[in-house]
């Protein structure tokens, strides 16, 4: 087993995408969670432009699968990386006039544009074989860059433009996001775009969702998102607004987790090796558990710290998994309604997390809030012994 892919030019076109690409998230995250509250009409609904880039992101996925069958691997990025820009310039905008709802319009306009970019790593994995899994553990690695550039670019450009506070971050995002569409469009023709070969049956989706082996893929990765944004959508009003944590050191902790969710991508070729996606599964659910236990009791800053650390490393083995059976068990024409059928579900799930996130911490608390994850988690576990040996890859 190889743990470095085949490097060509396709492959580092798409890695540059989403090093750059990603960034998107966490500078609306962070902006978000710190000024959110304060141009918000209430509390409440501080948390809801966040979640409306997931919002955004499910309601385009099937449309994002559906425009790359059609139009190709390459436009349909390109479309999708025109969409976040209206969206990056639409929430600038907003933050010059402190309008809560166009800024919230905006970044579900960005998450729209994200359902594309999420297709990255399948994009990446039509290189075919044991690729595969490396590949998708490639695109993850490379979102590590984006953990890193997402929030120094919210804290560079937070006070450069008079127009308003994090006006200049926007800009700075805008300019990078125009220089990747720049290069997406020289993306090369994959494999699959270039094979000719008639399709004697083409998988539809009602068939797809039929099978029990999408459903063991989708729930890891239901179970990964919806942990995780349950989560990281509450922490940042608990330490900022509850427990009075300063920017930084909110900054600090959300930029941990990040860099949490995406360096365990390093070793995922190794990873998936030597564990296999069942165990890797087991391995991800298990960190989750360990996460709630200690959230259960937070109260100090390191262990808000270490709660989105395992949190992020937790995702990562779970999201990894999830990917991996999707490509592996849907190779040929009907890969795009699975993947689609499969980003629909999860960011769905991750929807509805993020907009009950901050209805969740006012109305039940944060004690309380940690626990919801579990149901979701016990699915999953339910999944990987039902059926031991279809389950063992």
């Amino acid at each position: 087993m190889r743990y470095i892919p085949k490097f060509n030019r396709r492959l580092l076109t798409l890695l540059f995408t989403q090093a750059i690409t990603g960034s998107t998230v966490p500078v609306l995250f962070i902006i978000s969670g710190l000024i959110g509250p304060d141009i918000a009409p209430s509390l409440k609904l501080s948390t809801l432009p966040i979640s409306m880039v997931v919002v955004g992101i499910a309601l385009m996925s099937p449309i994002a699968s559906w425009v790359m069958a059609k139009m190709g691997r390459r436009l349909g990025h390109s479309f999708g990386l025109s969409l976040t820009l209206i969206g990056v310039a639409c929430a600038g905008a907003a933050l010059t006039f402190s309008n809560f709802y166009i800024y919230t319009l905006g970044a579900m306009i960005c998450g729209m544009g994200m359902a594309f970019n999420n297709q990255v790593r399948f994009t990446a994995a039509e290189a075919g074989g044991e690729q595969k899994a490396l590949v998708h553990s490639w695109v993850l690695m490379f979102s590590l860059f984006a953990a890193f550039l997402g929030p120094s670019i919210a804290d560079f450009g937070r006070n450069i433009l008079a127009a308003g506070e994090y006006t200049g971050s926007l800009a700075i995002l805008f300019s990078a996001l125009f220089v990747t569409l720049l290069v997406m469009l020289t993306l090369p023709d994959g494999p699959k775009e270039l094979d000719s070969t008639p399709v004697v049956k083409k998988i539809g989706t009602r068939e797809i969702l039929s099978h029990g082996k999408f459903w063991f893929a989708a729930f890891a990765g239901i179970a990964s998102f919806a942990t995780m944004t349950l989560l990281m959508t509450a922490t940042p009003l608990q330490m900022h607004h509850m427990h009075h944590f300063s920017n930084t050191d909110t900054t600090h902790t959300i930029r941990s987790h990040i860099v949490a969710m995406y360096l365990p991508s390093l070793f995922g070729g190794l990873l998936i090796a030597w564990l296999g996606v069942r165990k890797l599964i087991l391995f991800g659910v298990a960190l989750f558990l360990i996460c709630i236990g200690i959230g259960y009791g937070s109260e100090s800053l390191h262990e808000y710290w270490w709660v989105l650390v395992i949190l992020g490393v937790g995702w990562n083995f779970l999201f990894l998994a999830g990917s991996t059976l999707i490509s592996q068990s849907y190779d040929g024409p009907e890969r795009f309604a699975a993947q689609g059928a499969n980003d629909t579900i999860v960011y769905g799930v991750q929807a509805v997390a993020s907009l009950a996130s901050g209805w969740l911490l006012f109305e039940v608390g944060w004690k309380n809030l940690v626990l919801f994850p579990l149901p979701f988690l016990a699915v999953v576990l339910f999944g990987v012994f039902r059926d031991r040996p279809h389950n063992s890859v």
